[in-house]
């Protein structure tokens, strides 16, 4: 719940002061709760101690979490690392403050996401990966490429046909589109800045009767099946370890389809490894 939801949740009385510190805090929500506690309790004339003791009232652990809520709300809004530089910012803060406030923003994306995630596309998504004919197509660019280079290096251990993608080298995008099937499916990632090829390529795929699963941050008509993932953070960049959480989720599911397919490519793998890299024969 956000700030608004735990005031209109709280059912016992508040003292005058706290009243003031609530309607503070309503009219200038989310910016007025990336101030110091100090700073609040100054502009509405009581102490940084009666504010902290107020959001304990309220539900948080501490002001630092409800900072992070509020932080996230806010970033959510802004499009660009720029502008949510000066959302994040805060005065000289230290390098603990720096750690802290990073684990609290990844432990709210990585609840929030699962508690909304949605466990049938998650499912179907199992399905298309793992379904006989599949010929399954990794793609993330820019900065959702590390995600799709982390999926495509597991995914070939479970399954016999997978292609990562890529937005140039030998084959540029397009050139990859050349052949798809109708039993093709495309595992894409892609987040605010949001990119326009892999848009086109999930438009192509669909076209060509193709299956598209989206990880993403935000909803997307255009995929056959949808799975978001909160990416606040404490940066002025956007954090990936909600969605990072679930390919490891849909990795694991897949091993578990895949169960004797992955015993037998690890065990070629690894006499593949020693033979050639561990213990290369002589030249």
């Amino acid at each position: 719940m956000n700030l608004h939801q735990r005031i209109a949740a709280y059912d016992r009385k508040l003292t005058k002061t706290e009243q003031r510190l609530v309607e503070d805090m309503q009219a200038r929500y989310p910016q007025g709760l990336l101030e110091s506690a100090t700073a609040l309790a100054r502009r509405v004339g009581t102490s940084a101690s009666t504010v902290v003791r107020l959001l304990a009232k309220l539900g948080y652990d501490s002001y630092a979490q409800a900072q992070m809520q509020a932080r996230a709300e806010l970033t959510a809004l802004l499009a660009s690392p720029g502008e949510r530089a000066d959302a994040v910012s805060v005065d000289n803060p230290s390098a603990q403050a720096c750690l802290r406030n990073a684990l609290l923003h990844d432990q709210h994306n990585l609840e929030t996401t699962f508690a909304a995630i949605d466990v049938a596309a998650f499912e179907a998504a199992v399905r298309l990966l793992t379904q006989r004919r599949a010929r399954v197509h990794v793609l993330g660019l820019r900065q959702a490429a590390p995600l799709a280079n982390h999926m495509a290096l597991y995914l070939n251990l479970c399954l016999p046909d997978v292609k990562a993608m890529a937005a140039s080298g030998p084959l540029f995008l397009e050139d990859q589109l050349l052949w798809l099937q109708p039993h093709d499916v495309l595992l894409a990632f892609t987040f605010r800045r949001y990119s326009v090829a892999a848009a086109n390529a999930v438009k192509v795929f669909r076209e060509r009767g193709g299956k598209v699963v989206l990880i993403t941050d935000s909803a997307a008509a255009q995929a056959h099946h949808v799975l978001l993932a909160r990416t606040s953070s404490a940066s002025p960049f956007d954090s990936h370890v909600a969605a990072l959480s679930i390919c490891n989720a849909l990795l694991a599911a897949v091993a578990l389809r895949r169960k004797k397919e992955l015993a037998a490519t690890l065990e070629r793998g690894e006499a593949l490894w020693d033979s050639q890299w561990i213990h290369p024969p002589a030249r």
